[in-house]
């Protein structure tokens, strides 16, 4: 056995360090929840409760159960691909059908609803591309148009919803979260592929593989049943960064899962403009925010675990206790697991003062934020690009971001990194960063407009610019 090399011990070390993290960051929820129920067990409210826990453990119940029916059948999905003829060696694609079913049923207004509307706003918008592009939704295993969704979004189609009849050479775009309705998907995939078209599945990242505690619990069953069969019904995967793209390959290679024959995988990259960003009109508790004159860091994102939200008051508290007056806003809604930290923000003895959280910040409000902000903080250890980085470098505002390969990839030379998931590395960057002694440029980040990004799908599927294809 061979010894390991410095660089394979410094990964090993990174990882350890990961899991004690995301350890760590779950203890902290199991305490605060230990205390809450402590408090509503000896609380006029916790002797109510008392009698709802048997309805509690019979829905528990049902869930798990109804979990478990997500669980792939790998012996229907080898015979799937054994059975069925591959499509992929199609030249070139005839017609672009972007599916945004799960966007229209499901749209929390999070970075990936974004990504699907604004890419079919660019598909709205007047420039013609090479081949003709139709918004569809998915009802009752047929096709649609989505003449409602697009319209809002800017297109110009009205009247009732007509019934898509696939063709050969078609490419069905299951743009939106598709691991959400595979399920009410699988008789349109199979009818696509009986007609000649090809099936591209969009991946945003692979985070309920790679870090599961950092997910909903309903999410990582039917996350992983959902990529195992779109491996297999899928004639290829765009992904949305390179770092995805080639993440992607490796897992399937290295766990040696049952994929398409000749599976493409490509990439582009999501957009940075946002629509408000012309004529930004906040409301006054944004405002307030910069009342007092103090630089204010920016966070943006949906508060959950592997967002770094931790990472950043930890960083910030000793920023303050070192007599640095600097403000931290976070704009993002509550996601999951994260209790222990949103009680921390609200009852912090700086909220209000140096500490702010808004969670129904609109387009114009996070406009006004990125133009003003001394800077954005990202400390997340997984991303599949890190859309606030982009957004905010369009308007001047620099990020100081964890030191992810992903996160190179979106802020370039012009972010600031640090070591991921270490609050005394952050709140040293950011201090240096006040001080003069760091520079950041955010010209030089990563710029690219959302007309650009649904340009460059087209382009890939037309001229078959894959960069990976697993035989």
């Amino acid at each position: 056995m061979r010894d390991k090399t410095p660089q394979e011990d410094i990964l090993t070390q990174e990882r350890q360090r990961l899991l004690e993290f995301q350890l760590n960051y779950l203890r902290k929820e199991l305490l605060y929840l230990t205390h809450e129920r402590y408090r509503m067990t000896y609380s006029v409210s916790g002797v109510i409760y008392r009698f709802l826990r048997p309805i509690e453990s019979r829905i528990a119940a049902v869930l798990g159960l109804d979990a478990k029916e997500h669980a792939v059948d790998t012996t229907r999905a080898i015979m799937l691909e054994q059975g069925t003829a591959n499509s992929a060696n199609v030249s070139s694609a005839q017609r672009l059908l972007v599916d945004v079913s799960g966007t229209i049923k499901r749209d929390a207004g999070t970075g990936i609803q974004r990504v699907v509307k604004e890419i079919m706003r660019a598909y709205c918008q007047a420039k013609s591309f090479e081949i003709p592009i139709l918004a569809v939704r998915c009802e009752n295993n047929r096709l649609f148009t989505a003449n409602d969704f697009t319209k809002t979004l800017g297109g110009d189609v009205s009247g009732p919803d007509i019934e898509i009849n696939v063709s050969s050479g078609d490419c069905i775009l299951m743009l939106s979260d598709s691991w959400n309705a595979f399920d009410e998907l699988a008789p349109v995939i199979e009818k696509v592929h009986k007609q000649g078209g090809r099936i591209i599945t969009c991946i945003f990242d692979l985070i309920p593989e790679l870090y599961p505690h950092a997910c909903h619990e309903v999410t990582v069953p039917r996350y992983q049943a959902w990529l195992r069969r779109a491996l297999l019904e899928s004639d290829a995967f765009l992904a949305i960064s390179k770092s995805v793209e080639t993440e992607l390959a490796e897992y399937v290679e290295i766990n040696k899962l049952p994929h398409r024959h000749n599976l493409k995988i490509g990439w582009f990259h999501c957009g940075a403009d946002l629509i408000a960003g012309a004529a930004p009109a906040p409301c006054k508790k944004i405002l307030s925010v910069f009342a007092v004159g103090a630089p204010v860091f920016l966070m943006v994102g949906t508060i959950e675990p592997r967002k770094g939200h931790w990472v950043a008051l930890e960083a910030f508290e000793k920023l303050w206790a070192n007599g640095v007056n600097a403000h931290l806003t976070i704009v993002g809604r509550r996601g999951w697991f994260c209790e222990a930290i949103v009680a921390r923000i609200a009852h912090h003895p700086e909220y209000g003062r140096r500490l702010f959280w808004f969670d129904e910040a609109d387009d114009q409000d996070l406009a006004y934020l990125y133009k003003h902000a001394a800077a954005l903080i990202f400390p997340s250890y997984a991303e599949g690009f890190g859309l606030p980085i982009v957004e905010a470098a369009r308007f001047g505002c620099p990020t100081i971001c964890s030191d992810l390969p992903v996160l190179r990839e979106g802020g370039r030379s012009g972010a600031l990194y640090f070591r991921v998931n270490d609050p005394e590395a952050l709140a040293e960057v950011a201090q240096g960063y006040l001080t003069g002694g760091l520079k950041a440029d955010p010209q030089a980040a990563l710029d690219v407009t959302w007309m650009e990004a649904a340009q460059r799908i087209v382009d890939i599927l037309t001229r078959e610019e894959w960069l990976f294809c697993l035989a």
